[in-house]
């Protein structure tokens, strides 16, 4: 099978992993690898500018903030989407004024603003967003003789005419008035307010005169021939002072600052009165953005922060480093258990895994079609237990390849005959996880969570690549096998295969079947007896310990200075600062968790900085008590956004399990029955949920164990895994039914499971690894999501097998018919009177 066509694809899979390995190789690899060995600095291949992958708040630090419009403040009629974008539009110059990378400011529903500002401290954050749009109309500084004032660098004056100032950009990007002298010295002109007089009194020309009705036009008749041009619109009073001023200025500049920046500098060709004017002589895109931009300066668009989240950046970079490590560690402990276990086979899915690593993470740099990816701790996570995904993929192809073998089957065919039996099963599975993953990135996205999109994007793009990886890359590995001295010996694919006298062909032997049905009753009762505990614990108030993020407040997590600070005394300045009620907890390292209820933001003026809040008050009240502290975490979360965030889990539960029900009836409809397949695949999954709710709300009540965004998120994701399991059994119910007519429905059921026991423990094992390294190795922050995987994936495995597939038994057997006879037997009707 060593046609030119496996060694076309072994050289390109070889030349993209490769690739992919120069392209993502870290400039500083001794923080992740063992530092004896001298490795090369990355990048080794830089490709659009990008040297480094796009790290999350939780992962460099910084700060990420949503704020909310109130929209009642806009006049009727106002364009909201329009004065949104002004809003959005100010910010992002804002935030781009600081020059720190990676920045984002993205729209999030019709009326919020969300920001990231990666490295930025919440009191730089604050005063981005804590004040409106400042518009502002200057007139150039002139001198006696009508030439404008300039500045150089150096700090001295200069004078030019009219004919020697051009609107140009500066190093950073900003638009600049640039002049230049008689002796060719570059300087930049001087603005002063532009202001007139109204009633005997002075006023500067802003924002505040003019009517929130800018428009960009490209109508040549409407723009006077020049198109295109912008429309602005003054009030009555406004009128009168741009009337004044451009009458002083006819023939000189008019500078249009927001924010302090010039963003137009149009000239003044006459004295303009009126209330209703043109600018002309700029680009379309110009014209939009202008017309954006002085609207947004018209129109404050009055905001208000509604949920915050700080990371500080040395725990960033700990988090970042402790998760890479546990990731590595937890990929090998993963690849010696596929060796061990599969040996050959295992080698060479092994082998396959480093493709599939290096091909995911070059596209999370890259981000080609999608963009780079923004990878976050629960991101690393969702890679990581996609990393499990495809390992199932070989695991269901070997399993496969060995049951052929054992079967009587040659190597060649083996091969062939394992990966086509197992597409159907690695197909459905993964569309099942892709289901959840695209319902997870629904649900972050609809209250700005990007730890929940940033698992459900990493873990959707592991598994869509880990099936190229299993189906393209393993087969072409395998197929190179053939033929060569290796291949010969049987005992490296399964130490039970044993030789017969074919080269390549082994004894087929009587297969042994457990007989998993018989017991079933017991199943149900171990079940039951692990449930109702939890049941009881759900039953008594609260059902769980809510995180903030599900009944709002703040947390804070801080480190003293001073290591003799007790639980005690901080919660005594807490107290005497008239915050008795927050609860402090300290942490195995020495810092402390403090959870207040919602903090108030800054109350003040809507223009100008954001003046101090009661955090700031907090602040400055424990270091005047307790001495100097460093605050490496705060969340704050409004209720707002908290009943949003219940309201949206319990939606994206339930189309989940919908979904999946749908997909699974439709998968299985040419079964008898097919809906029983859905329905048996839903309880087993609902099953494990429950587990899942009563496990943590018993953790709540016994460790103060709280449920955040994160546990929602596992709590999906334990549902698309227990379906992912629940199908590959199903799948080869469904093919042992159609392959054997007229068995009974009970053999089928065990010959199935007994077939797949191996592949569900396996599968489960090498997520297991991966997970737990994470747990003891990784960062914190995301604990809830990795325990709910661990309970979830324990969980799973057993009600893939002692309850999905029994229930189908005992629904054929007519258990549940005989259970509800007994439980309301039918009552018997008198006889009916003899008629005379």
């Amino acid at each position: 099978m060593r046609n030119r066509w496996n060694l076309i694809l072994l050289v390109g899979i070889s030349t993209l992993t490769i690739f992919s390995i120069l392209v993502v190789w870290p400039g500083w690899p001794k923080r992740y690898l063992p530092d004896f060995i001298g490795y090369p600095e990355g990048p080794i291949i830089e490709i659009g500018g990008r040297e480094a992958m796009k790290l999350g708040l939780d992962l460099q630090g910084g700060t990420y903030v949503l704020t909310e419009a109130d929209l009642s403040q806009l006049p009727a009629g106002t364009d909201v989407d329009q004065a949104m974008e002004g809003a959005r539009d100010i910010m992002e110059r804002r935030v781009n004024a600081f020059g720190v990378s990676e920045t984002e400011v993205t729209r999030e529903g019709k009326n919020r603003i969300a920001v990231q500002l990666p490295g930025i401290s919440p009191e730089a954050a604050a005063d981005l967003i804590g004040r409106t749009a400042q518009l502002e109309f200057r007139e150039p500084v002139l001198d006696e003789a009508g030439l404008i004032t300039c500045l150089r660098d150096d700090g001295t004056e200069f004078k030019v005419p009219r004919a020697e100032v051009s609107e140009s950009v500066d190093a950073a990007g900003a638009k600049e008035l640039q002049c230049v002298a008689s002796d060719g010295a570059i300087g930049v002109a001087q603005w002063k307010p532009a202001a007139g007089t109204v009633g005997g009194q002075t006023r500067v020309l802003t924002g505040r005169f003019l009517r929130s009705k800018s428009q960009a036009i490209a109508d040549p008749a409407a723009c006077n021939g020049t198109p295109p041009c912008v429309t602005i619109e003054f009030t009555g009073e406004g009128g009168l002072l741009f009337e004044q001023v451009t009458t002083r200025l006819v023939g000189l500049p008019l500078g249009i600052f927001l924010d302090d920046e010039l963003i137009s500098s149009p000239n003044v060709s006459g004295p303009l009165s009126g209330q209703q004017f043109l600018i002309s002589g700029v680009e379309l895109e110009e014209a939009k953005r202008l017309a954006i931009q002085l609207n947004a300066g018209a129109l404050p668009v009055p905001l208000r922060t509604i949920q915050t989240s700080e990371v500080d950046a040395t725990l960033g970079e700990k988090t970042l480093v402790r998760s890479v490590q546990a990731g590595i560690i937890g990929i090998l402990a993963v690849m010696t258990f596929m060796v061990l276990y599969y040996r050959l086979p295992g080698l060479l899915a092994s082998l396959a895994l480093l493709a599939y690593i290096a091909t995911v993470m070059m596209i999370f740099k890259l981000g080609p079609v999608i963009g780079p990816v923004t990878i976050t701790l629960s991101g690393i996570a969702g890679f990581v237990l996609s990393v499990g995904m495809a390992v199932d993929a070989n695991v269901l192809v070997f399993e496969r390849m060995k049951e052929e073998l054992r079967a009587g089957r040659a190597l060649p065919s083996a091969i062939e005959h394992g990966f086509d039996r197992a597409w159907s099963s690695i197909r459905d599975s993964n569309v099942s996880t892709l289901i959840t993953s695209a319902i997870l990135w629904w649900f972050g996205d609809q209250f700005g969570a990007s730890l929940v999109q940033g698992f459900a994007l990493t873990l959707g793009i592991g598994v869509l690549v880990s099936m190229f990886s299993a189906i393209v890359v393993t087969r072409t590995l395998l197929r190179l096998l053939v033929g060569t001295p290796v291949a010969r010996h049987m005992g490296l694919f399964a130490p039970d295969l044993g030789l017969a006298a074919g080269v390549g062909r082994v004894k087929a032997a009587t297969p042994f079947v457990f007989d998993f049905v018989r017991r079933r009753g017991v199943y149900f009762l171990i079940s039951a007896m692990i449930l109702v505990p939890g049941i009881i614990s759900l039953a008594v108030p609260p059902a769980l310990k809510a995180g903030i993020e599900f009944s709002s407040g703040a947390t804070m997590t801080v480190v003293f200075d001073d290591p003799n600070v007790d639980q005690d005394a901080l919660h005594g300045a807490l107290a005497d600062l008239g915050h008795g009620e927050a609860r402090v907890q300290k942490t195995s390292g020495g810092s402390f968790i403090i959870r207040f209820g919602e903090l108030q933001g800054a109350i003040g003026p809507p223009v100008g900085p954001a003046p101090p809040s009661e955090r700031d008050e907090i602040q400055a009240g424990l270091e005047q008590r307790l001495g100097t502290f460093r605050i490496t975490n705060f969340n704050q979360v409004s209720e707002i956004v908290s009943r949003e965030i219940a309201r949206n889990a319990a939606i994206a539960v339930g189309v989940a399990s919908i979904a999946i029900l749908l997909y699974i009836s439709i998968s299985f409809r040419n079964v008898p029955k097919a809906y029983r397949y859905g329905i048996a695949a839903v309880i087993a999954a609902l099953h494990d949920a429950v587990f899942i709710l009563g496990a943590f709300s018993i953790f709540g009540k016994v460790f103060g164990t709280e449920i955040n965004s994160m546990f929602i998120t596992g709590l999906l994701t334990v549902i698309g895994f227990s379906v992912h399991d629940t199908i590959v059994v199903f799948d080869r119910i469904r093919e042992n039914v159609a392959a054997n007519p007229g068995v009974p429905f009970d053999e089928v059921v065990n010959t199935s499971l007994t077939e797949t026991v191996a592949r569900s423990i396996n599968t489960s094992t090498t997520v297991i690894l991966t997970l737990v390294a994470l747990l003891l190795l990784g960062g914190g922050s995301i604990d809830v999501l990795l325990i709910t995987l661990l309970l979830g994936i324990i969980a799973g495995t057993y009600s893939s097998i002692f309850i999905a597939s029994q229930i189908l038994v005992a629904w054929e057997d007519g258990d549940f018919s005989r259970i509800w006879r007994r439980v309301a037997p039918k009552r018997l009707q008198p006889a009916a009177e003899p008629s005379s």
